[in-house]
């Protein structure tokens, strides 16, 4: 387990007051400057990412005059601020100066990362641990690059374990106010679970799937993750089809469904430990968390209807099948698959394993298009794709052989000849696939798809193979 750097509670008591004017005068030895300036420092290396024509076209000391502004005037909001940037950074040209001057823009670019800093400090209850001045002066300094008083790698440790700290602190504070309030809903694992309205008497089944309306807030309240699309339309509307086994639903509210009846509606306070912990939960093929470290969270949660799993997903795909069947053209192969032509082709019938160059869009048995190979080909400026038979999936293997060249068809495969029942990546399992393909040309196997070299292996002489061994025994 992590150790976390806990902030020295009597540095935070005894601090240091004075107001540096500038970084000559910050005491690096007291915890509130260093971490002032590390924070200012930090918000100052966003303007790192800005082009440096328009960069250099930016009053410095308007943008510090922003920043400190916003960081300190609690009742200040930024939406004015950023309807001018939109206008004053929508030319292609650079920035527009023709309705607002360079010094309102740059105080405004300023501002949003004032009132970033100050939101974060706030939403955590820790505005009263920094010292805003030394957090100006940290910021001026990154803006000129002058930023040498803590090395970055440094800089970005101490925030992170500044941050991982708050979090702890406030979700601890958050719970014990929660456990006071709600004292009868407290559980003996350390959630609470109040039932805002009753439901039915059918419990929760964890090995089930269900139609949930779900929204996951953090301590100040902030939507981190929910179902609703829209808060006037009803609860079936908004709800959506998961399992246990998906990221949103956390320990807490799996210990919490043996309480819990379908129909019902609950809120469950939750500390990080039921929670997503000292690691967090971060977006997909991204360093952005969704959910910080040691973040404490709430939950409102309303099983509208639960049943088998993936049996909606089933279902729907069947619901596809049927409605393929009734198209005119169509062919039912005894394998599964459904072929309906589009545009008869006046190439070549395709061959059993050759290889072939397409066009295709697939769409789920939602309708959403997953890919489409049309669009990936323009954007790239790519030819279409091209692939063997032999290493695509069965229904392909089966269904392509069927298709001529130059011929446009809609290949319908059920979950059992597409990605079964693990799906992948972008699909899910037990999904029935729709593709509209347009078949290009063919030719056997090799002539379209390089077959893929296979990695030399090394080759050890007898005398190599006996220093790798002694090596190994002198390691062990």
């Amino acid at each position: 387990m992590k150790k976390l750097f806990f902030i020295p509670l009597m540095a935070l008591f005894v601090a240091c007051e004075s107001s540096p004017k500038d970084a000559s005068e910050i005491d690096l030895e007291d915890f509130k400057h260093r971490i002032s300036y590390a924070l200012g420092a930090d918000m100052g290396t966003n303007f790192t990412n800005v082009p440096e024509e328009i960069f250099s076209m930016l009053n410095k000391k308007e943008l510090e005059n922003g920043f400190y502004e916003y960081l300190t005037k609690k009742d200040l909001k930024s939406i004015e601020c950023r309807g001018i940037l939109e206008e004053a950074l929508s030319s292609p040209s650079g920035i527009d100066t023709s309705k607002y001057d360079m010094k309102r823009i740059s105080h405004c670019y300023g501002s949003i990362f004032g009132e970033m800093l100050r939101n974060s400090l706030t939403s955590k209850d820790a505005m009263g641990e920094i010292n805003p001045d030394v957090a100006r002066i940290g910021f001026a300094s990154s803006l000129t690059k002058t930023d040498t008083l803590i090395p970055i790698e440094e800089r970005q440790q101490m925030i992170m374990n500044f941050n991982n700290d708050l979090n702890n602190f406030a979700g601890e504070e958050f719970m014990r106010k929660m456990s006071k309030k709600h004292k009868h809903d407290v559980k003996e694992e350390g959630y609470i679970l109040i039932e805002n309205e009753e439901g039915g008497e059918t419990p929760i089944d964890l090995s089930g799937e269900y139609n949930i309306v779900y929204t996951m807030t953090n301590i100040s309240g902030d939507t981190i993750i929910s179902t609703l699309k829209d808060p006037k339309l009803s609860d079936a509307e908004n709800a959506q089809i998961v399992n246990v086994d998906d990221i949103v639903f956390p320990e807490a509210w799996k210990l919490a469904a043996k309480h819990m009846k379908v129909g019902a509606e609950y809120t469950i306070y939750t500390s990080n430990e039921l929670a997503y912990g000292e690691e967090g939960l971060k977006a997909p093929n991204s360093p952005n968390y969704v959910i910080q470290p040691f973040a404490a969270v709430t939950i409102y949660s309303k099983v509208l209807s639960q049943g088998e799993r993936f049996g909606e997903i089933k279902a729907k795909g069947k619901q596809v099948i049927e409605q393929a069947k009734k198209r005119p053209n169509t062919i039912v192969d005894p394998s599964g698959f459904i072929l309906t032509t589009l545009e008869e082709g006046k190439g070549p019938q395709v061959k059993e394993g050759a290889d072939v160059q397409a066009h295709y869009i697939l769409s789920n048995s939602n309708g959403e298009v997953i890919e489409n190979s049309y669009m990936a080909s323009s954007q790239n400026n790519q030819p279409a794709p091209s692939f063997s038979l032999n290493g695509v999936v069965k229904g392909w293997q089966l269904g392509i052989p069927k298709m001529k060249e130059g011929g446009r068809y809609k290949l319908v495969l059920p979950y059992d000849l597409a990605y079964g029942e693990q799906g992948n990546q972008s699909i899910q399992p037990y999904e029935t696939l729709t593709f509209e393909i347009e078949v290009i040309k063919s030719g056997a196997a090799g002539t379209l798809v390089k077959p893929r070299q296979q990695q030399e292996q090394p080759q050890f002489s007898e005398e190599q193979m006996r220093q790798l061994q002694e090596q190994l025994q002198n390691q062990q």
